[in-house]
């Protein structure tokens, strides 16, 4: 009986699946990239499909680059330290607004099939908690609570070019109020970096005083 080989897609699938069964979950972003929910900046849209039979694909390239040529991709999640430890974090709000603090953090990795690599970090700020994983008696996981996180949201730095329809500005200066009440989410170009701001629950004012602590 022969044996079929399983392309990269699936194993980062499995990989998704066991990450979820054991806590560590990734929460998906809306934004204008063409095909609704998407994790920011990924060059596929992030979810493929209709509502049934949808593939997660956490492969993130820009909008010249196809899909074909990922040769492998993957997500690690951060603990703070580790977060900030990362040479993207360079691009990391300096200072939070309120009571905001960090939550969770990942780093998102492909390697393309010529050996390019393109990086994503993501890390969430919120102004709650992250509660511990708790199970049911028969060993099923139970949905945290989104109220306790408090308000939320998320910087994605990347070191390639995104593909989205939202602006992308040269200076956070060049960003208001009222473009993150309009877009949810903003781009700044900052060296060989592009910087995404997502609103998520939080309000716009918190997010543009964290957008003018980032360099």
């Amino acid at each position: 009986m022969m044996k079929k080989k399983l392309g990269w897609k699936v194993w980062v699938a499995i990989a998704a699946c066991l990450c979820l069964i054991v806590g560590t979950t990734v929460f998906l972003q809306q934004n204008t990239t063409p095909g609704g929910v998407s994790i920011p900046g990924t060059g596929s849209g992030g979810i493929d499909g209709g509502h049934e039979g949808m593939m997660y694909s956490v492969a993130v390239y820009p909008a010249a680059e196809s899909e074909e040529n990922v040769d492998s991709a993957g997500i690690i999640s951060l603990t703070e330290s580790e977060a900030l430890s990362h040479e993207l974090a360079e691009h990391l709000p300096s200072q939070l607004p309120g009571n905001f603090h960090y939550g969770r953090g990942s780093i998102y990795n492909t390697i393309m099939k010529d050996g390019t690599q393109y990086n994503m970090l993501r890390v969430e700020y919120i102004s709650g908690t992250i509660p511990g994983q708790q199970f049911t008696e028969d060993g099923g996981a139970v949905a945290p609570n989104p109220e306790t996180i408090g308000s939320l949201f998320t910087v994605c730095v990347l070191n390639y070019k995104p593909k989205t329809d939202i602006s992308i500005y040269s200076s956070a200066e060049e960003i208001t109020v009222s473009i993150l009440e309009e877009n949810g989410a903003a781009y700044i170009h900052s060296g060989d970096c592009y910087i995404g701001v997502f609103t998520e629950t939080a309000e716009p004012e918190s997010v543009l005083d964290a957008l003018r602590n980032i360099n």
